[in-house]
């Protein structure tokens, strides 16, 4: 896979903070979708293409930006996808397979859920997709998949598919051993990492991972 990383603002709730600050300073391309552009703006940042139908952004902004050099894509108000589906589909034809989305959680729960499944595209399954906040990454598991962490940091697991099948971690302080988790079921929520490096495996299905950082006290059932 490409080093290469995208950082794609969109126009959810977002916090500027010490960790997401030394996430975006890794990306390599920023990418403004609609009005996560002011978000872009607030980091005190330029991004390098702005993408979306452009409704929520104010026209001296976007004439600024433009005069500037920066790219932007604009696409008709009636679409069949939303402006983020555009985006990612952008940064993957340019090469970009880490992909970090900031500003996607909080605001419209449909929003919230249709980006979740999105995800779930058998295309995008061999890229690095990460929807990031303040405290939290939320990424779908790829068998044998390793999760870097401090010990408290708390995990859920969600099995998105009806069945993941085949389920083994290693490092949490629930462990999985061969099990199956199934959507209906809350299995997998609020596991905790003891070590600093985790491993999760699986046989069949989509998992989501949802990684919460910051030392909790985990109780099952929490």
């Amino acid at each position: 896979m490409s080093e290469k990383i995208a950082a794609i603002f969109v126009n959810g709730e977002f916090k500027k903070t010490e960790r997401i600050k030394n996430i975006i300073l890794q990306a390599d391309l920023i990418v403004a979708v609609d009005g996560g552009l002011n978000h872009v703006v607030n980091m005190g940042l330029t991004p390098h293409i702005i993408i979306g139908d452009l409704d929520s952004i104010d026209p001296d902004d976007l004439e600024y930006f433009e005069n500037n050099g920066v790219a932007v894509s604009k696409f008709p108000e009636k679409k069949d996808e939303t402006d983020l589906e555009l985006a990612i589909d952008s940064v993957i034809n340019l090469g970009f397979d880490n992909i970090y989305i900031l500003g996607a959680t909080g605001g419209r729960i449909d929003h919230f859920l249709g980006n979740i499944f999105l995800f779930s595209n058998p295309d995008y399954l061999n890229l690095d997709i990460k929807i990031m906040d303040a405290n939290c990454e939320i990424f779908y598991v790829k068998p044998n998949q390793s999760i870097h962490g401090e010990p408290g940091d708390r995990i859920s697991l969600i099995p998105i598919s009806e069945i993941v099948r085949g389920i083994k971690t290693d490092g949490f302080l629930f462990p999985l051993n061969d099990e199956d988790l199934t959507r209906w079921k809350t299995r997998g929520i609020s596991n905790q990492l003891q070590n600093h490096v985790a491993r999760v495996d699986f046989v069949s299905g989509s998992l989501l991972c949802v990684h919460v950082f910051g030392g909790v006290r985990v109780e099952r059932g929490a």
